[in-house]
């Protein structure tokens, strides 16, 4: 104990000779922190925009002879609001994936991938980050909602619609009747193309432009926050409606669902899917982006810790008669290896600690930066602002990551430091 607090006294003394590391260690962490915080929020924003695509983050789907729709979806939700799951919402939503939902306006028709009917006064807080860029989610609610619709940007510019006109919506029903309904466009938000070309609308419209009854549902969607184990939680659900449904054995990608159809797709069936089994087809891409990103990381470490093991080197050499004057009284060659060594620990958990302060506050600064109109940001970014997110493992891991890379680098100076005999140094020899 002795030789720490005797390395944090010398830190103090030799603050000047450390300021240098210090700094490169500081600004190291800081890009560390920013990269690190930038990736995950990154990913927690893809997240969040997928879950609305999916139905969030667990989401319940029926099927009854293949086609979507849950025999009982009274029940299913009662099932789990009793058992007191770990969630923030549960919504049921109706969703219409069939090729040939379209949109009609001033006679041009643009194709939805994607008609999703929800709860919008249950649902508000999960659909509040629809990034408008006319009306709002608000009019959506009460009884100014009905037969309203939500479309994209995207769709909006081909038709060349805006908010308050009538628009046509086209599709079939179960038997396979064709359907048309005039609806009115209450709003229109951006959309990354991943998850673009889909329309809002209330889940008792399109259940009765699809001939079901208003409280139908083919899904239950459950969201949860970031500190629940989504995996555990889809467990517990799956079992939990397995006591009373036929439901599917756990699903790990879409591809699952569909070799699990294949093989017993007769009568009502439940299928319990993750975010991730619904993302696993471009998981792989954030994956990729991450790994780029702890890749960049590790080459600014190596740099760093160049520096700083020429800088030591220096230090050790300028400090020759001060280790020999140690090794004279008495000290031992492992006590001076780890004076150094504890130096190097002190330097970097304090230079790392005012690196975290720095990057926190630059990523804190960037969320009020619109960096939307850059291509492919949208997809990244929460109505065109980068969001962060700095969970403590991830702290963890950049600060192991970069004072273990200071301490690494300090092993060699420090070893050859202890070699020094007191009597070279008191002649000036190294």
């Amino acid at each position: 104990m002795s030789i720490f607090f005797l390395a944090l006294r010398n830190l103090l003394l030799q603050r000047k000779r450390y300021a240098m590391i210090g700094v490169a260690v500081l600004v190291g962490f800081a890009l560390i922190t920013v990269l690190s915080g930038a990736a995950y929020g990154a990913m927690d924003t893809v997240k969040a925009k997928a879950a609305r695509y999916f139905a969030g983050h667990v989401s319940v789907t029926g099927f009854i002879n293949g086609a979507n729709g849950l025999e009982d979806p009274g029940r299913v939700e009662a099932l789990l609001r009793e058992s007191g799951l770990n969630v923030r919402t549960m919504s049921r939503r109706t969703a219409y994936n069939r090729s040939d939902a379209s949109i009609f306006f001033g006679g041009e028709t643009v194709r939805q991938r994607k008609l999703v009917g929800v709860s919008f006064s249950v649902e508000r807080g999960e659909l509040s980050n629809l990034a408008f860029s006319e009306g709002s989610l608000e009019a959506m609610f009460g009884e100014a909602g009905v037969d309203g619709i939500l479309i994209s940007e995207s769709a909006a510019a081909l038709m060349r619609c805006r908010v308050g006109d009538d628009v046509n919506l086209y599709l079939t029903t179960d038997a396979g009747q064709y359907n048309t309904v005039t609806l009115v466009v209450r709003g229109i938000f951006s959309e990354t193309s991943l998850f673009g070309y889909v329309a809002y609308m209330r889940n008792e419209d399109l259940n009765r432009l699809l001939l079901r009854a208003p409280d139908a549902a083919t899904d239950i969607a459950l969201y949860a926050d970031s500190s629940v184990d989504v995996d555990s939680l889809a467990e517990n659900v799956r079992l939990l409606l397995g006591a009373e449904f036929s439901v599917y054995p756990t699903l790990k990608t879409k591809e699952d669902l569909y070799a699990a159809m294949a093989a017993d797709g007769a009568g009502q069936k439940i299928a319990v899917l993750t975010l991730d089994a619904h993302l696993a087809q471009i998981k792989s891409i954030l994956d990729a982006f991450l790994v780029i990103t702890y890749f960049v990381l590790a080459v600014f470490v190596l740099i760093v810790m160049m520096g700083i093991l020429n800088t030591y080197r220096v230090i050790v050499y300028e400090r020759t008669k001060e280790i020999g004057t140690m090794r004279a009284l008495g000290m031992h060659r492992s006590s001076v290896s780890a004076l150094f060594l504890f130096e190097a620990l002190g330097l970097a958990v304090i230079a790392s600690t005012g690196g975290l302060i720095v990057g926190v506050t630059v990523l804190w600064a960037l969320r009020f930066i619109d960096i939307g109109t850059i291509p492919a940001a949208g997809m990244f970014t929460d109505q065109g602002r980068l969001g962060f997110y700095l969970s403590p493992g991830v702290l963890a891991l950049n600060f192991a990551i970069m004072v273990g890379g200071v301490v690494t680098a300090a092993l060699g100076p420090a070893r050859k430091a202890s070699m020094v005999r007191p009597a070279d140094a008191m002649r000036g020899e190294s």
